[in-house]
Protein backbone atom coordinates (compact mmCIF):
# COMPACT_ATOMS: atom_id res chain seq x y z
CA UNK A 1 0.00 0.00 0.00
CA UNK A 2 3.12 2.25 0.34
CA UNK A 3 4.49 1.54 -2.60
CA UNK A 4 1.47 2.54 -4.34
CA UNK A 5 1.34 5.66 -2.53
CA UNK A 6 4.53 6.18 -3.34
CA UNK A 7 4.24 5.82 -6.66
CA UNK A 8 1.30 7.80 -7.34
CA UNK A 9 2.76 11.13 -5.39
CA UNK A 10 6.15 10.37 -7.54
CA UNK A 11 3.58 10.41 -10.31
CA UNK A 12 1.94 13.72 -9.38
CA UNK A 13 5.34 15.23 -9.26
CA UNK A 14 6.38 14.41 -12.87
CA UNK A 15 2.61 15.42 -13.94
CA UNK A 16 3.73 19.13 -12.42
CA UNK A 17 7.35 19.12 -13.41
CA UNK A 18 5.88 18.43 -17.56
CA UNK A 19 3.39 21.23 -16.82
CA UNK A 20 6.48 23.25 -15.29
CA UNK A 21 8.65 22.63 -18.26
CA UNK A 22 8.33 24.90 -20.79
CA UNK A 23 7.85 28.04 -18.70
CA UNK A 24 11.11 27.05 -16.43
CA UNK A 25 13.28 26.14 -19.82
CA UNK A 26 12.58 29.90 -20.95
CA UNK A 27 12.66 31.79 -17.73
CA UNK A 28 16.18 30.02 -17.23
CA UNK A 29 17.90 29.44 -20.83
CA UNK A 30 21.52 30.27 -19.38
CA UNK A 31 21.31 26.64 -17.12
CA UNK A 32 19.11 24.51 -19.36
CA UNK A 33 21.95 25.36 -22.34
CA UNK A 34 24.42 23.77 -19.71
CA UNK A 35 25.28 20.41 -21.04
CA UNK A 36 28.47 20.07 -18.69
CA UNK A 37 29.00 21.66 -15.28
CA UNK A 38 32.70 21.44 -14.10
CA UNK A 39 34.59 21.15 -10.66
CA UNK A 40 33.73 23.74 -8.49
CA UNK A 41 30.87 25.42 -10.52
CA UNK A 42 27.40 25.82 -9.71
CA UNK A 43 24.12 26.04 -11.48
CA UNK A 44 21.48 28.49 -9.70
CA UNK A 45 17.79 27.37 -11.14
CA UNK A 46 16.37 23.83 -12.61
CA UNK A 47 18.29 22.64 -15.47
CA UNK A 48 15.41 20.83 -18.48
CA UNK A 49 16.95 19.44 -21.33
CA UNK A 50 15.57 17.94 -24.38
CA UNK A 51 17.68 15.07 -26.26
CA UNK A 52 20.63 15.73 -24.35
CA UNK A 53 23.04 14.14 -22.21
CA UNK A 54 24.08 15.84 -18.49
CA UNK A 55 27.12 15.57 -16.88
CA UNK A 56 27.51 16.97 -13.07
CA UNK A 57 31.19 16.48 -12.67
CA UNK A 58 32.58 15.96 -8.80
CA UNK A 59 32.73 19.30 -6.90
CA UNK A 60 29.82 20.91 -8.78
CA UNK A 61 26.38 21.90 -7.33
CA UNK A 62 23.45 22.49 -9.24
CA UNK A 63 20.72 24.46 -6.67
CA UNK A 64 17.50 23.21 -8.28
CA UNK A 65 16.12 20.43 -10.36
CA UNK A 66 17.12 18.00 -13.39
CA UNK A 67 15.00 16.87 -15.69
CA UNK A 68 15.89 15.40 -19.24
CA UNK A 69 13.92 14.53 -21.83
CA UNK A 70 15.71 11.26 -24.23
CA UNK A 71 19.03 11.95 -22.78
CA UNK A 72 20.98 10.44 -20.01
CA UNK A 73 22.64 11.95 -16.47
CA UNK A 74 26.06 11.46 -15.50
CA UNK A 75 26.11 12.74 -11.37
CA UNK A 76 29.33 13.12 -9.28
CA UNK A 77 28.20 16.47 -7.59
CA UNK A 78 25.79 17.50 -5.28
CA UNK A 79 22.26 18.24 -6.76
CA UNK A 80 19.77 20.50 -4.29
CA UNK A 81 17.21 19.43 -6.28
CA UNK A 82 15.18 16.25 -7.73
CA UNK A 83 15.91 14.45 -10.75
CA UNK A 84 13.55 13.14 -13.42
CA UNK A 85 14.27 11.63 -16.22
CA UNK A 86 12.48 10.29 -19.15
CA UNK A 87 13.71 7.57 -21.42
CA UNK A 88 17.46 8.07 -20.05
CA UNK A 89 19.62 6.13 -17.99
CA UNK A 90 21.56 7.83 -14.66
CA UNK A 91 24.86 7.23 -13.73
CA UNK A 92 25.36 7.88 -10.25
CA UNK A 93 29.42 8.30 -8.94
CA UNK A 94 30.19 7.24 -4.89
CA UNK A 95 30.77 10.96 -4.66
CA UNK A 96 26.85 12.13 -5.41
CA UNK A 97 24.56 14.07 -3.30
CA UNK A 98 21.10 13.66 -3.72
CA UNK A 99 18.96 16.28 -1.68
CA UNK A 100 15.60 15.27 -3.37
CA UNK A 101 13.89 12.65 -5.31
CA UNK A 102 14.85 10.25 -8.20
CA UNK A 103 12.57 9.53 -10.70
CA UNK A 104 13.17 7.47 -13.72
CA UNK A 105 10.79 7.04 -16.73
CA UNK A 106 12.16 4.03 -19.12
CA UNK A 107 15.55 4.39 -17.74
CA UNK A 108 18.35 2.61 -15.42
CA UNK A 109 20.45 3.45 -12.90
CA UNK A 110 24.08 2.52 -12.78
CA UNK A 111 27.15 3.30 -10.89
CA UNK A 112 28.95 3.21 -7.36
CA UNK A 113 26.30 5.90 -5.83
CA UNK A 114 24.06 5.04 -3.17
CA UNK A 115 21.28 7.33 -4.38
CA UNK A 116 17.96 5.00 -4.50
CA UNK A 117 15.97 5.96 -7.23
CA UNK A 118 12.49 4.84 -8.55
CA UNK A 119 11.92 3.28 -11.81
CA UNK A 120 8.82 3.71 -13.38
CA UNK A 121 7.98 1.95 -16.82
CA UNK A 122 5.46 4.74 -17.54
CA UNK A 123 5.37 5.39 -21.41
CA UNK A 124 3.46 8.98 -22.48
CA UNK A 125 1.39 8.95 -25.48
CA UNK A 126 3.24 9.47 -28.81
CA UNK A 127 1.66 12.66 -29.38
CA UNK A 128 3.51 14.10 -26.48
CA UNK A 129 6.51 12.58 -27.12
CA UNK A 130 6.47 13.51 -30.69
CA UNK A 131 5.48 17.39 -29.15
CA UNK A 132 8.75 17.37 -26.58
CA UNK A 133 10.92 15.95 -29.67
CA UNK A 134 9.92 19.23 -31.61
CA UNK A 135 10.63 21.71 -29.09
CA UNK A 136 13.49 23.75 -29.89
CA UNK A 137 13.68 25.71 -26.49
CA UNK A 138 17.74 25.17 -26.03
CA UNK A 139 19.61 27.83 -27.27
CA UNK A 140 23.06 27.21 -29.22
CA UNK A 141 25.63 27.99 -26.78
CA UNK A 142 27.69 30.66 -28.44
CA UNK A 143 31.16 29.99 -29.50
CA UNK A 144 33.93 30.94 -27.14
CA UNK A 145 36.68 33.43 -28.85
CA UNK A 146 39.89 34.50 -27.22
CA UNK A 147 39.90 37.87 -26.38
CA UNK A 148 42.93 39.60 -28.64
CA UNK A 149 45.99 40.44 -27.47
CA UNK A 150 47.24 43.90 -26.25
CA UNK A 151 49.74 43.34 -28.86
CA UNK A 152 47.00 42.44 -31.91
CA UNK A 153 44.31 45.23 -30.32
CA UNK A 154 47.23 47.52 -30.54
CA UNK A 155 47.97 46.51 -34.58
CA UNK A 156 44.37 46.12 -35.74
CA UNK A 157 43.57 49.53 -33.85
CA UNK A 158 46.40 51.09 -35.73
CA UNK A 159 46.44 49.80 -39.29
CA UNK A 160 42.69 51.35 -38.85
CA UNK A 161 43.47 54.15 -38.11
CA UNK A 162 45.88 54.34 -41.23
CA UNK A 163 43.05 53.34 -43.58
CA UNK A 164 40.84 55.89 -42.23
CA UNK A 165 43.87 58.41 -42.56
CA UNK A 166 44.47 57.57 -46.01
CA UNK A 167 40.51 57.78 -46.88
CA UNK A 168 40.23 60.98 -45.34
CA UNK A 169 42.81 62.45 -46.84
CA UNK A 170 41.43 61.85 -50.34
CA UNK A 171 38.68 63.06 -49.60
CA UNK A 172 39.80 66.10 -48.73
CA UNK A 173 41.84 66.86 -51.24
CA UNK A 174 38.80 66.35 -53.59
CA UNK A 175 36.78 68.41 -51.40
CA UNK A 176 39.53 71.02 -51.26
CA UNK A 177 40.01 70.68 -55.36
CA UNK A 178 36.44 71.18 -55.92
CA UNK A 179 35.29 73.99 -53.57
CA UNK A 180 38.79 75.99 -52.53
CA UNK A 181 36.90 79.35 -51.91
CA UNK A 182 34.04 78.01 -49.70
CA UNK A 183 36.21 76.30 -47.21
CA UNK A 184 38.93 79.31 -47.28
CA UNK A 185 35.53 80.99 -46.01
CA UNK A 186 35.21 78.44 -43.15
CA UNK A 187 38.52 78.77 -42.10
CA UNK A 188 38.62 82.12 -41.64
CA UNK A 189 35.26 81.93 -39.87
CA UNK A 190 36.83 79.32 -37.30
CA UNK A 191 39.69 81.15 -36.86
CA UNK A 192 38.28 84.68 -35.63
CA UNK A 193 35.16 82.84 -34.28
CA UNK A 194 36.33 79.80 -32.77
CA UNK A 195 33.83 80.26 -29.60
CA UNK A 196 31.14 80.84 -31.51
CA UNK A 197 31.44 78.16 -33.59
CA UNK A 198 32.04 75.88 -31.15
CA UNK A 199 28.82 76.77 -29.45
CA UNK A 200 26.77 76.86 -33.13
CA UNK A 201 28.29 73.74 -33.86
CA UNK A 202 27.49 71.89 -30.30
CA UNK A 203 23.81 72.99 -30.53
CA UNK A 204 23.41 72.04 -34.32
CA UNK A 205 24.57 68.59 -32.99
CA UNK A 206 21.82 68.39 -30.05
CA UNK A 207 19.04 69.80 -31.58
CA UNK A 208 18.93 68.20 -35.48
CA UNK A 209 17.57 64.67 -33.75
CA UNK A 210 15.04 66.58 -31.74
CA UNK A 211 13.87 68.69 -34.87
CA UNK A 212 14.22 65.56 -36.80
CA UNK A 213 12.02 63.36 -34.45
CA UNK A 214 9.36 66.51 -33.97
CA UNK A 215 9.17 66.99 -38.29
CA UNK A 216 8.30 63.15 -38.01
CA UNK A 217 6.11 62.97 -35.70
CA UNK A 218 4.05 66.52 -37.09
CA UNK A 219 4.46 64.73 -40.43
CA UNK A 220 2.26 61.29 -39.65
CA UNK A 221 -1.26 63.36 -39.13
CA UNK A 222 -0.48 65.68 -41.80
CA UNK A 223 -0.45 62.41 -44.32
CA UNK A 224 -3.66 60.91 -42.76
CA UNK A 225 -5.31 64.47 -43.63
CA UNK A 226 -3.93 65.69 -46.57
CA UNK A 227 -1.33 63.74 -47.80
CA UNK A 228 1.12 66.83 -47.59
CA UNK A 229 3.39 65.44 -44.48
CA UNK A 230 5.09 62.59 -47.33
CA UNK A 231 7.35 65.78 -47.86
CA UNK A 232 8.39 65.84 -44.36
CA UNK A 233 10.81 62.40 -45.16
CA UNK A 234 12.39 63.28 -47.84
CA UNK A 235 13.06 66.22 -45.67
CA UNK A 236 14.12 64.70 -42.59
CA UNK A 237 16.80 63.04 -45.01
CA UNK A 238 17.79 65.83 -46.30
CA UNK A 239 18.50 67.13 -43.08
CA UNK A 240 20.57 64.10 -42.12
CA UNK A 241 22.48 64.24 -45.14
CA UNK A 242 23.13 68.17 -45.14
CA UNK A 243 24.40 67.92 -41.07
CA UNK A 244 26.92 64.62 -42.41
CA UNK A 245 28.00 66.85 -45.63
CA UNK A 246 28.44 69.96 -43.51
CA UNK A 247 30.33 67.55 -40.26
CA UNK A 248 32.88 66.34 -43.10
CA UNK A 249 33.87 70.07 -44.60
CA UNK A 250 34.01 71.16 -41.02
CA UNK A 251 36.61 68.41 -40.43
CA UNK A 252 38.61 68.73 -43.47
CA UNK A 253 38.61 72.64 -42.78
CA UNK A 254 40.50 72.21 -39.43
CA UNK A 255 43.29 69.39 -41.35
CA UNK A 256 43.57 72.49 -43.30
CA UNK A 257 44.23 74.43 -40.80
CA UNK A 258 46.68 72.17 -39.24
CA UNK A 259 48.17 70.69 -42.98
CA UNK A 260 49.31 74.69 -43.44
CA UNK A 261 50.77 74.53 -39.10
CA UNK A 262 52.76 71.20 -40.59
CA UNK A 263 53.76 72.45 -43.94
CA UNK A 264 55.61 75.61 -41.94
CA UNK A 265 57.62 72.93 -39.42
CA UNK A 266 58.43 70.80 -42.42
CA UNK A 267 59.63 74.11 -44.88
CA UNK A 268 57.18 72.39 -47.95
CA UNK A 269 58.07 75.25 -50.26
CA UNK A 270 55.07 74.01 -52.81
CA UNK A 271 51.80 73.80 -50.44
CA UNK A 272 48.71 74.45 -52.12
CA UNK A 273 45.56 74.59 -50.33
CA UNK A 274 44.04 70.66 -51.66
CA UNK A 275 47.81 69.41 -50.69
CA UNK A 276 47.51 70.80 -47.15
CA UNK A 277 43.75 69.95 -46.28
CA UNK A 278 44.40 66.14 -47.51
CA UNK A 279 47.74 66.62 -45.10
CA UNK A 280 46.53 67.91 -42.25
CA UNK A 281 43.01 65.58 -42.59
CA UNK A 282 45.00 62.43 -42.38
CA UNK A 283 47.31 63.35 -39.62
CA UNK A 284 44.49 64.41 -37.32
CA UNK A 285 42.36 61.46 -38.32
CA UNK A 286 45.60 58.70 -37.73
CA UNK A 287 46.46 60.77 -34.41
CA UNK A 288 42.59 60.40 -33.01
CA UNK A 289 42.71 56.74 -34.09
CA UNK A 290 45.91 55.87 -32.85
CA UNK A 291 45.46 57.33 -29.88
CA UNK A 292 42.04 54.77 -29.31
CA UNK A 293 43.79 52.22 -30.27
CA UNK A 294 46.27 52.70 -27.28
CA UNK A 295 44.54 50.83 -24.22
CA UNK A 296 44.09 52.84 -21.06
CA UNK A 297 44.20 56.01 -23.14
CA UNK A 298 40.88 58.29 -22.59
CA UNK A 299 40.07 61.79 -23.91
CA UNK A 300 40.45 60.65 -27.81
CA UNK A 301 36.43 60.69 -27.96
CA UNK A 302 36.20 64.42 -26.67
CA UNK A 303 39.41 65.63 -29.08
CA UNK A 304 36.88 64.04 -31.90
CA UNK A 305 33.86 65.76 -30.88
CA UNK A 306 35.67 69.51 -30.55
CA UNK A 307 36.69 68.65 -33.79
CA UNK A 308 33.17 67.88 -35.14
CA UNK A 309 31.85 70.66 -33.16
CA UNK A 310 34.14 73.58 -34.61
CA UNK A 311 33.82 72.42 -37.92
CA UNK A 312 30.40 72.12 -38.38
CA UNK A 313 29.87 75.00 -36.73
CA UNK A 314 32.03 77.19 -38.46
CA UNK A 315 30.53 75.45 -41.99
CA UNK A 316 26.73 76.41 -40.70
CA UNK A 317 27.80 80.00 -40.06
CA UNK A 318 29.27 80.30 -43.28
CA UNK A 319 26.17 78.58 -44.58
CA UNK A 320 28.64 76.40 -46.71
CA UNK A 321 30.88 78.70 -47.11
CA UNK A 322 28.56 80.88 -49.76
CA UNK A 323 29.14 83.67 -47.44
CA UNK A 324 31.29 85.37 -45.23
CA UNK A 325 31.38 85.56 -41.37
CA UNK A 326 30.64 88.03 -39.96
CA UNK A 327 28.26 89.98 -42.64
CA UNK A 328 29.69 92.87 -43.29
CA UNK A 329 26.99 95.40 -44.46
CA UNK A 330 27.19 96.54 -47.80
CA UNK A 331 27.64 100.28 -48.12
CA UNK A 332 24.96 102.98 -48.97
CA UNK A 333 24.28 103.80 -52.95
CA UNK A 334 25.59 107.38 -53.38
CA UNK A 335 23.00 110.20 -54.19
CA UNK A 336 23.54 111.97 -56.48
CA UNK A 337 21.40 115.11 -56.11
CA UNK A 338 22.82 115.89 -52.70
CA UNK A 339 26.50 115.72 -53.93
CA UNK A 340 25.71 117.73 -57.15
CA UNK A 341 23.54 120.15 -54.23
CA UNK A 342 27.07 120.25 -52.21
CA UNK A 343 29.08 120.82 -54.97
CA UNK A 344 26.97 123.71 -55.90
CA UNK A 345 27.33 125.62 -52.39
CA UNK A 346 31.41 125.49 -53.02
CA UNK A 347 32.78 128.86 -54.70
CA UNK A 348 34.12 128.61 -58.21
CA UNK A 349 38.00 128.94 -58.38
CA UNK A 350 37.62 132.38 -60.62
CA UNK A 351 35.80 134.07 -57.34
CA UNK A 352 39.21 133.04 -55.17
CA UNK A 353 41.35 134.17 -57.54
CA UNK A 354 40.06 137.31 -57.73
Amino acid sequence: MQQVKTKRRLLWVFTLLLLLVVPTSVALAAPSAQREVNDDNVVYGDVVLFDEDFELKDGSRVNGDIILFNGDAEIAGTVNGSVVLFNGNLKVSDMAVLNGDCVLFNGATAGDGSVSCTNLNVELPQELVNFLGELEINPEIPPEYEAPSFLERFLGGTAAAMARAVLFGLLAFAAASVMPRPMQRIENTLRQRPVASGAIGLLTTFSMPFVAVTLALISIPLILLCGLGLLGYPLIGVMILAMVAAGFLGWFTVGNIVGEFLGQRLKMKSRSQAMTTALGTAAITFAIGFLGAIPFVIGESLIWWAIVFLGLGATALTKFGTREYPLVAAPAPLNQDKITAVLETLPDDDENTD
